[in-house]
C-alpha cells in the first residue's frame, strides 16, 4: 500500500500581493478577493492579523482558534495552513522580515542568568517563529487599531513622501507589539518557565556558533532530557527547531544584504555542510538560497528606500 503523497506547499511571495517595489502592505479581510490555494502555505513575509470582528480556525504548530480582539502572527518561511477569513473581519499587515532591523537593537532579550527585575519575554525568538497571539486591552487595543488604519491609508494614497509615512507608522504599530509582549505574557503557553525563557535567549545568542542540546542545557544548567522535554511541552517545538529558525532569519538578511556566495553564508550561520544548508534553507521556504537571494533582490531598490527613512 502507497503512502499519498504529501501536497508540497504553496510558497507566496509580497509581490504576489501586488505590492510592486514596496516591502508592505495591509490588507482588509472583507476586501480580500483572491483565493489561496488550497492545502499548506509559506509566505516570504511576515503576516500580522488583527481581527476585529468574527471567530476563524487555522493551523500553526498545532491548532489555534481566532475571535475578536486577537492578534496573531505567521512569520516568513513557516509552513501553515492558511486561517479562514470568512467569518473574520479585521486587517492583515504583511511585511519583509528586513523590516524588523529598522527597530534597533533594543527589542532583543536581556541576556540569560541576569538578576533582579522581571525577565521580559524573549520576544525576538518569539517573532522569528511566530509563537505571537495577543489580546491587547484597552487603551493598547485603540491605539493598534489606529495604527493599522493610519498604514494603510498611507500605503493606499500616491503621494509625496508615502513611504516616509508609512514606514514611520509600521514601526509604531510594531512597537506596540513589542509593548504588549514585555508587558503581558501571550496567551499561547509558551515562556512560561524560566528554564525555558533562558534556554531560548541562549540559542538567540549562540546561534550562529556550533550549538547542541548539550551546549545549551549546560548554559541553564540543567539536563539534556530534562530541557528538550520543557522547550517542546512549552513551546511546541524543539532545540533543534528553534535554532535552525533563528539560523535559517540570519541567512535571508545575509543572501538580501551581501554578496557572499552561498558557501560562504552557510559557514556564517552555522551550517558546515553546505548541502545541508541548502537542503534546510529550500524544506523552509519552498525554493534555494539562490533563487530566494535573486526574488528578493529585484525588489531591493524599495526595501532599501523605505528603511532609508529612519
Amino acid at each position: 500500500m502507497h503512502r499519498a503523497r504529501q501536497q508540497p506547499p504553496h510558497v507566496l511571495t509580497l509581490d504576489a500581493l501586488g505590492t510592486g517595489n514596496l516591502p508592505l502592505r495591509v490588507i482588509r479581510m472583507r476586501e480580500l478577493k483572491p483565493q489561496l490555494p488550497p492545502g499548506p502555505l509559506i509566505s516570504t513575509f511576515f503576516m500580522v492579523f488583527v481581527l476585529t470582528m468574527g471567530r476563524g480556525r487555522g493551523r500553526h504548530l498545532e491548532q489555534v482558534e481566532l475571535q475578536a480582539g486577537d492578534i496573531h502572527l505567521v512569520p516568513a518561511g513557516v509552513e501553515h495552513q492558511p486561517l479562514d477569513v470568512s467569518n473574520l473581519d479585521g486587517w492583515i499587515v504583511c511585511f519583509d522580515p528586513l523590516l524588523l532591523r529598522s527597530l534597533g537593537p533594543e527589542w532583543l532579550p536581556e541576556p540569560p542568568g541576569k538578576t533582579g527585575g522581571a525577565k521580559p519575554a524573549p520576544t525576538r525568538s518569539l517573532f522569528v517563529r511566530g509563537l505571537l497571539r495577543l489580546r491587547p486591552e484597552q487603551p493598547r487595543w485603540s491605539r493598534i487599531l489606529h495604527r493599522v488604519a493610519e498604514l494603510d491609508a498611507e500605503l493606499g494614497a500616491a503621494r509625496w513622501g508615502m513611504e516616509n509615512a508609512a514606514h514611520a507608522w509600521f514601526v509604531l504599530f510594531i512597537t506596540e507589539l513589542l509593548r504588549e509582549l514585555q508587558e503581558h505574557a501571550p496567551l499561547a503557553p509558551a515562556m512560561i518557565g524560566g528554564l525555558v525563557h533562558d534556554a531560548l535567549a541562549f540559542i538567540e545568542a549562540h546561534c550562529l556558533q556550533p550549538l547542541s542540546l548539550q551546549d545549551v542545557a549546560a548554559a541553564v544548567g540543567c539536563t539534556p532530557s530534562h530541557l528538550a522535554n520543557a522547550v517542546r511541552r512549552e513551546t511546541g517545538l524543539t532545540v533543534g527547531d528553534w535554532l535552525r529558525e533563528h539560523r535559517m532569519a540570519e541567512a535571508r538578511r545575509r543572501l538580501m544584504e551581501t554578496g557572499a556566495s552561498i558557501e560562504s553564508i552557510a559557514s556564517q550561520v552555522g551550517y558546515a555542510d553546505v548541502t545541508h544548508f541548502i537542503r534546510t534553507f529550500r524544506r523552509t521556504h519552498g525554493m534555494t538560497p539562490r533563487a530566494w537571494r535573486e526574488q528578493h533582490r529585484l525588489a531591493g531598490p524599495g526595501i532599501v528606500e523605505i528603511r532609508g527613512t529612519r
